[in-house]
């Protein structure tokens, strides 16, 4: 198909196969790309800047027309936005970004889970637990089918298996099958951070 063929197709259904939140990253990272403001570019486009960061965080949805003028504010051809959106979407099936993590935090346990993993519809699933000094899983312990395993990145861990306990420091190692109840802690004054591995994932 060629470029014109791509772009009639783009112009009669211009958001086949996408969501407001891809083109918006699109826009958004082509317009960082190129070093200019929100002000900027709605300044050149003749659009709100609140309209262009709401095109941006996937909030609004673009016309063609506004989508056209953006891409000539960037400096940019009309369909790349379109293929960097659909590179974004493949992005997220496999790359979890620093900054876009899944986050479930437990307030008065002192701890959060940060899931490392695109989704939970594989075999397995890897988390960066951050524990407070203190911070725990709770007072009971849990089971459940499975194995999981894990290292300490820093700090110092209390896990309990069963009525076996073991203290664990950076760079320590552990594995164990899921049905065994178990609990953890931990034991420092500073926080403690595991990169911890569940097979099947429990979240």
């Amino acid at each position: 198909m060629t470029s014109a063929e791509n772009e009639a197709k783009l112009l009669s259904d211009p958001m086949s196969g996408m969501d407001d939140t891809s083109l918006g990253e699109a826009v958004r990272q082509a317009r960082k790309g190129r070093g200019l403001s929100l002000q900027i570019v709605a300044e050149g486009v003749g659009i709100s800047t609140g309209l262009l960061s709401q095109i941006e965080r996937g909030i609004s949805s673009p016309s063609i027309r506004n989508l056209r003028a953006i891409c000539e504010v960037i400096g940019i051809p009309f369909l790349s936005l379109f293929a960097d959106a659909d590179s974004a979407d493949r992005e997220a099936e496999i790359i979890v970004r620093q900054g876009r993590r899944r986050t479930v935090d437990f307030g008065d346990k002192g701890m959060v889970k940060s899931f490392l993993t695109a989704h939970d519809e594989g075999a397995l699933q890897v988390m960066e637990i951050v524990l407070d000094p203190g911070g725990s899983s709770g007072e009971e312990s849990y089971a459940h089918e499975g194995e999981e395993c894990g290292v300490v990145l820093h700090g110092k861990l209390e896990l309990w298996v069963e009525d076996d306990r073991f203290v664990l420091g950076e760079g320590d190692a552990f594995h164990f099958e899921s049905r065994r109840p178990h609990r953890f802690r931990n034991l420092g004054n500073d926080q403690t951070r595991v990169h911890w591995v569940t097979t099947p994932p429990v979240w």
